[in-house]
Order: structure tokens, then C-alpha cells, then sequence
């Protein structure tokens, strides 16, 4: 431990005899760089002490701010903790919250073990139950305070629940937290639909939603890990700053992030996760900060910590974030244009060509505050990790639904406060504002994902239109919920000797009241005739009151079912299953467990077809079969916690297109042989 003292002392004296220059004070430009490094311990670093020490090395030796993010197995290393203890004032100190099978025990929790530990319900609290994410919590904030000294203000994990942020939020204090910016499948987290790689406050219900609000707002801000190229990030995995690191495409990326442009602030989160070997930090991650230090001695950026950025945020949008506009052309060099448009209440991607003069929408969602995280209450039971905010456009689930508006050429971007306006040839303009957009001059078909939008109010007058989302989205937070028979009542009422008693009995009835109704000595007819009619109304209603139950559908697969009801035409297919035992946290048993599906005609405007052939089929040729005998348009694969409905074989067995997948549902497009 001597000897660790020693080095960090000498790593922080390095301060004072690095140039000059280093030492730079700039005034704010509004422009921010965080650097932020997570420090795990990992089975494939045998040395994290010297991991750590290498890589606040380069960072100490230059004079700039980090935040540094310790899992609970990090402060649990006594090196690890003396390292943290002795950094420079500099240095931020916060928790990274990885569920490990350590962190689990010692918070009196079971580990959810899989075959990996990076696995999403493993690794990350919304794989727990509300109770036991409270427990690993309360446990990682006091061991933090018994060895740091203090309660963490930054917080971090590659998804934090809303429900875990602001019970973080109310008892500790917190005010930043860290998250991976939209990524639309990588390492299994996916992760769609929140600001692309821009600070935002979140919702109080949906940590991927920005608060427009204050009501919902949760009064922290959420920066983002691994910012993602405007154009070439859409499409693919690839192409951020941690993924793509070819210093001269890192430096591009930070400057596009970091300048301000016609926006209020520009900021960008670099850095490396703690983890790997020593000799790593002196690469890449050096050269990154050498180029950090020049832009910030230059007076371009201010490099702050994730607690001073929060903090600066905090004071300047005292209410909800401001609208972030992204306007670049390729970074690659393509002759493309992408353009971002976000604000508290919608995200919108458009791109132009400047070969082809194509515009065209490749994303567009509405931000609700009324719709609750998949996670919120159920915990997540998939290896994956699936936050897909609703959508009307999102052409990386669906090409289809790329929407081409016009091919002319685009003479003008303009920024009118906080309106983004297109100007084109023949006095056509697109005008991208917080709450609308409107389209001035003639345009291309209006695609049915927005005529028949269920979220979306559209007006039209001649060549002028507009486009502006409803107030709340369509369904509660709650879900749906509606009463239907229990599935015991379900089966004893199609029983065969059941059938036929009722027939019976009906007859009987019927027969009897004839009888009454025609006798002559019989006096007050129609009042007996009405007591034994509303005592039979009666009996039924007491019996069907004490047969049924509430049902719940889920925000999430409501999503699914209403962007099916923007689809062409064509039957849905769902398994025909019931399953009494499945466990669930929600307030009500979700319907599918009881083979409910009525809500899926009712929401989706379609067809429905229960079948269980194709779910169980033995061989590919016997699936391929029965499903061309339902002559169906889609299949409709629900999961809830640890219910799981899965579509046998590879998609491409089954003629399958995956069109989209939520944390509750996966819908595939059955492609025409």
C-alpha cells in the first residue's frame, strides 16, 4: 500500500511541473467535454490497481477534470479505494452500478445468473424486482460513503431505470447520471429512441423520455456514452466514439458534439472504461486527451466533470431541456446531409442527398410523459435489454418506412429561434419546431404511418400541412385493463356437458315463461315474468363477477399493437397458450397468460389467428406448412418477465421479416413467396 501511496503522490506532483499551457483557464463558451471512465473489477485484468493508476495518469499529467464511476466490487478493492482517495481535486468520484454476484449477496439479493455477466438482467438493475434494486442501492450508497466519505452525485450504468433514478434521486441526491446513447443493437442492449447523444432531463417514469414538464421531471440530466455519428450511427452498430477510434473520425465527432452552432450548449462524453490492461491508456486514450487539452488551451471547450456539467445545466434550463439541433454533412464524406430535431416533446431525422435531392424522414417519435418504462415495475427477465420509445417513422426497425418528401433541391437551413426551417427550389419549406412540423408547397405522399397514426394530429389545407402530437398518449400508464372470465371459467363453459346443460337450461327456461305468459289463471303476469328474468340477470352477474378478473396489456405492447394498426392489411398470428403459473409484478395478471387476446383485434384494427401449430413445430418443413395454411399477414410474439413466446428456427426458415421488437413484443412480417 506504500508503494501505491508513493505513485499517486508523484502522478499528482506531475501537475505542477507540466507545461504551462496545461494550466489554461478559459472562460465558459458553452461548450462542454466530460470525461467520464467506469472502473470495474474484471476476471480477464489480474491488476486493476495498476489499470487504474496507468490510465489517471495520462489524466493527471494534463492538468484535466474526469468523473470517475466505481463499481461496487471496485470500492470493495482496498487498492482500488486507496488510488480513489488520494486523486487530485480534479477528479469526481461516483458509482457505476453493475449488479455483480458479490454486489447481489452482500445487499441480501439473488444474482440473476446467466451465462454472461454482461447478460442485461444480470448486469444491470431493471433485471431486478423494485424492492431489490431499493436493497442494491441502499447497499452501493452507504459502502461508497463508508469508504469515500460521502454519498455519490453521479451515477452511471449502461441503463438505469426511471424507478431507480428517482428513488436515487429522493433519498441521495443525485444529479447526473450516465447512459449509453442510442445504439440499435449492440452487446444486446437496445437502446432506440432518446435524444441521439445530447444531455437531457428525463422523466420521472421513462429515463429514456425527456421530461416536457415539470411535473414528470426528474431534476438530473443524463449525458451519454459513445456519441454517435449523425448519419452513419443511425444505420449501424458501428460509427461512435468508442467503436470507430481512428483518431482523426474521434476528433470530428467531438467537435460536431462540442460546438454549439444555433444551439444553447455543445457537449460530448469521451473516455475508457478502467478495465483493461495498463499499457491501453497510453494509446488511444492518450492521444484522445491530448486533443481534449488542445481544443480546451485554444478556449473551445471547457472539460468539467459530470457533477459541475449537471450543476451548470441545472442553473440554465431551470425547467425542461431546451430543443437540440444536429445539422451535418457526412463525416465520411458522402454527399449526404443528416439533420436532428429534438426537443421535450419529439424526435425527428431527416436526411438530403445532394446528388439525388432527396429528403427523406428516416425517424420520427412523439415523447409522451404518460408512458411508463417497460421496466418501471416488471424487471427484465431477457438476456437483452430492449427500450424502444414509440415511434411513428423508425426505418432501423423498418426500411419500409422510410419516407421520401420531395426531391428538390435544398437552397437553405435556416435557424428562427428555436425552429430549424427548410427552404427548397419552387418555395417549398419543411419547418421543424418543438411541438410541430409543418410543410409548406407540394410534398410527397403523406405515408399511412402518419395518416393512420393514432398519436398524431394532422392538418391539412390546400398545399400547406402540419403535424403535432396529442397531448397524452392513447392508453394510461396503467395500460389497459378490462375484465373477462377466468381461464378455469373459460374452460369449464366449453366443456361439452356444459354446452349442452346451458342449451337445456335455456330451453327449459324460455319454455317456462311461454307457459306463464300464455296461462289465464296467472295474475300479475308481467311482474312475475320480470322478477324471474331479473332474478336469472342477477344470478348470471354474480356468477360472472365471481369467475372473472382484471386483465392488464402492458403500455409497451400496446405500442406494438398500435403501430400495427398503421400496417397494410393482413391476419396476425398468435400462439394459443395459457400459462397460470407465469409470475408477474404488475398490479393485474397480463392477459396473454390467460390466453386473453381480444385487445389485439381491438387496438391493431386486424385479424387475429390463434394457433400453436407453427409455435411447436418439430421440423422447419412442418412450421413452413402450417404457417402457409393460415394465410396470415404477421406474427404477433409476446414475452412478459419470464413468459416467452419464440418463433421456431432462423426468421429466414419461415420466410420471416423482423419489423419491430419492444421489451414486450416482437412482430414479424410474413414476406409473399
Amino acid at each position: 500500500m506504500k508503494i501505491l501511496q508513493i505513485v499517486i503522490i508523484f502522478i499528482n506532483a506531475l501537475i505542477w511541473i507540466w507545461p504551462n499551457h496545461a494550466l489554461a483557464k478559459t472562460e465558459s463558451p458553452g461548450q462542454f467535454v466530460n470525461i467520464v471512465n467506469p472502473v470495474r473489477i474484471s476476471s480477464y485484468n489480474k491488476d486493476p490497481q495498476a489499470s487504474i493508476i496507468s490510465q489517471y495518469s495520462e489524466v493527471a499529467k494534463r492538468n484535466l477534470p474526469a468523473t470517475w464511476l466505481f463499481t461496487y466490487d471496485a470500492i470493495q478493492n482496498d487498492g482500488v479505494v486507496l488510488i480513489a482517495n488520494q486523486m487530485n481535486q480534479n477528479q469526481e468520484l461516483g458509482m457505476f452500478l453493475e449488479v455483480t454476484p458479490l454486489f447481489a449477496s452482500d445487499s441480501g439479493v439473488t444474482y440473476n445468473q446467466t451465462d454472461s455477466w454482461h447478460r442485461s438482467n444480470s448486469v444491470l438493475l431493471p433485471g431486478y424486482t423494485q424492492d431489490d434494486r431499493k436493497k442494491l442501492i441502499d447497499h452501493a450508497f452507504n459502502k461508497f460513503k463508508e469508504k469515500i466519505g460521502y454519498y455519490p452525485v453521479s451515477v452511471g450504468s449502461w441503463w438505469t431505470d426511471s424507478f431507480s433514478l428517482a428513488y436515487m434521486k429522493d433519498k441521495y441526491g443525485i444529479t447526473a447520471n450516465l447512459t449509453c446513447a442510442d445504439q440499435f443493437a449492440t452487446d444486446g442492449y437496445h437502446i432506440w429512441g432518446q435524444y441521439w447523444s445530447t444531455p437531457f432531463f428525463p422523466s420521472k417514469y421513462h429515463a429514456g423520455i425527456p421530461a416536457n414538464d415539470i411535473g414528470t421531471k426528474l431534476d438530473l440530466v443524463t449525458i451519454q456514452w459513445a456519441a454517435r455519428d449523425p448519419l452513419n450511427g443511425y444505420m449501424s452498430s458501428l460509427f461512435s466514439t468508442q467503436d470507430y477510434q481512428v483518431d482523426d473520425y474521434f476528433q470530428k465527432l467531438t467537435r460536431f458534439y462540442t460546438q454549439k452552432n444555433n444551439n444553447q450548449f455543445g457537449q460530448i462524453t469521451i473516455g475508457l472504461e478502467g478495465d483493461f490492461i495498463p499499457e491501453t491508456y497510453a494509446g488511444v486514450f492518450a492521444r484522445q486527451l491530448d486533443f481534449v487539452l488542445d481544443i480546451k488551451n485554444k478556449g473551445f471547450v471547457d472539460v468539467v466533470t459530470m457533477k459541475d456539467f449537471a450543476s451548470w445545466y441545472r442553473k440554465t434550463f431551470n425547467t425542461i431541456s431546451p430543443p437540440q439541433i444536429l445539422e451535418s454533412d457526412d463525416l465520411l464524406g458522402k454527399k449526404i446531409k443528416a439533420i436532428w430535431y429534438q426537443s421535450p416533446f419529439l424526435r425527428a431525422h431527416l436526411t438530403y442527398d445532394y446528388e439525388t435531392y432527396e429528403t427523406k424522414f428516416l425517424d420520427l417519435r412523439f415523447y409522451f410523459n404518460n408512458f411508463e418504462e417497460p421496466y418501471y415495475v416488471s424487471p427484465d427477465r431477457d438476456l437483452d435489454l430492449y427500450i424502444n420509445i414509440p415511434s411513428i417513422i423508425d426505418s432501423a426497425s423498418d426500411k419500409k418506412e422510410i419516407w421520401i418528401i420531395l426531391k428538390k433541391k435544398l437552397e437553405a437551413v435556416k435557424i428562427d429561434g428555436s425552429d430549424l426551417v427548410l427552404n427548397y427550389r419552387d418555395g417549398i419549406s419543411i419547418k421543424l419546431s418543438s411541438n410541430n412540423l409543418t410543410f409548406s408547397g407540394k410534398i410527397n405522399q403523406i405515408p399511412k404511418s402518419l395518416t393512420n397514426s393514432q398519436v398524431a394530429r394532422i392538418n391539412k389545407k390546400d398545399n400547406l400541412f402540419s403535424i403535432s402530437p396529442v397531448k397524452n398518449w392513447i392508453f394510461p400508464q396503467e395500460g389497459y385493463i378490462f375484465r373477462d372470465l377466468t381461464p378455469e371459467a373459460t374452460n369449464f363453459l366449453r366443456q361439452k356437458k356444459v354446452v349442452l346443460t346451458e342449451a337445456v337450461v335455456l330451453l327449459i327456461f324460455i319454455t317456462a315463461l311461454f307457459i306463464i305468459l300464455k296461462s289465464p289463471s296467472l295474475k300479475n303476469k308481467r311482474l312475475f315474468v320480470l322478477i324471474v328474468i331479473s332474478s336469472a340477470i342477477t344470478g348470471m352477474f354474480f356468477w360472472y363477477y365471481f369467475n372473472s378478473r382484471n386483465y392488464f396489456v402492458a403500455q409497451s405492447e400496446l405500442d406494438a399493437l398500435v403501430r400495427l394498426s398503421t400496417m397494410p392489411d393482413g391476419k396476425i398470428v398468435v400462439f394459443d397458450r395459457v400459462c397460470l403459473q407465469c409470475s408477474f409484478h404488475t398490479k393485474y395478471i397480463p392477459a396473454v397468460f390467460s390466453g386473453k387476446r381480444s385487445y389485439v383485434t381491438n387496438v391493431s384494427k386486424k385479424k387475429v389467428v390463434y394457433n400453436s401449430s407453427v409455435f411447436t413445430a418439430k421440423t422447419r418443413e412442418e412450421a413452413r406448412k402450417e404457417l402457409a395454411k393460415l394465410k396470415a399477414g404477421y406474427i404477433y410474439a409476446v414475452r412478459y418477465e419470464d413468459y416467452k413466446e419464440i418463433v421456431p428456427f432462423s426468421p429466414g426458415d419461415l420466410n420471416l421479416e423482423e419489423i419491430y421488437t419492444n421489451a414486450n413484443v416482437t412482430i414479424w412480417r410474413i414476406r409473399k413467396n
